[in-house]
This record gives structure tokens, C-alpha cells and sequence, in this order.
């Protein structure tokens, strides 16, 4: 999941969304889809990291509450799934990506670029 958005920088600093440089949005919406599609292939009891990881994109993207109903959907499927319940409480407690954070980083829907 570090490796997504195609910055190399420590994955600590990548996962909480915290870089000096912006992330290839492309690179992370395709990952994304290559994720939702995985999704379709996977049984019910391994789809919790898929639905975590996805809602964690949806996070850096700055959905919060879409990203909230990916990791819901995950602990459903296995309600003891850690960092599914870690990213939602980081949700719940209102932390937003840090990308969003600066106008240059932040995503930016396809349709509202020039």
C-alpha cells in the first residue's frame, strides 16, 4: 500500500500521508480500481484488507466518509480485523490526510482540473 502512490519516502510518512512531495494520483486511482476489482474476485473472508485498503485510498483522497464505509464493510467481514478498526477510529477522530492539507498535494477530481 506504501508503494501506491509512487513516492519514495518512508512509509510511515506515506501511509498517514504526511510527504514533501505530492503522490501520483493516477497511479493511486488505478490502484484503487485494481483493488475494487479484486474485491469482485475475492470469498467473504478475505475481503477485508481489500475493503481496508480501498478505504484508506478513499481517506488519502480526502472521502472520509466513503473511506468510513469501506472499513465498515471490512469489519463486517472480519470484525477483528485490526487496522481496519485503527483506520476507522483515526477516521472518527476527525484526521484528515495530509495531503488535503496543502492545495498542491491535494486530490483533485479529474473533472475539476483545467
Amino acid at each position: 500500500m506504501a508503494d501506491s502512490p509512487g513516492i519514495d519516502e518512508p512509509p510511515e510518512h506515506i501511509l498517514f500521508a504526511q510527504t514533501h512531495a505530492a503522490p501520483n494520483w493516477s497511479r493511486i486511482e488505478w490502484a484503487k480500481q485494481l483493488l475494487t476489482h479484486t474485491y469482485t474476485l475475492t470469498a467473504p473472508e478475505h475481503a477485508a484488507p481489500i475493503l481496508t485498503t480501498i478505504g484508506y485510498i478513499n481517506w488519502w483522497e480526502g472521502r472520509g466518509s466513503k473511506a468510513h464505509q469501506y472499513l465498515q464493510l471490512a469489519l463486517d467481514t472480519d470484525p477483528g480485523y485490526r487496522f481496519a478498526r485503527l483506520s476507522d477510529q483515526m477516521l472518527g477522530a476527525g484526521i484528515i490526510a495530509g495531503w488535503n492539507t496543502n492545495r498542491d498535494t491535494a486530490y483533485k477530481n479529474p473533472l475539476d482540473m483545467p
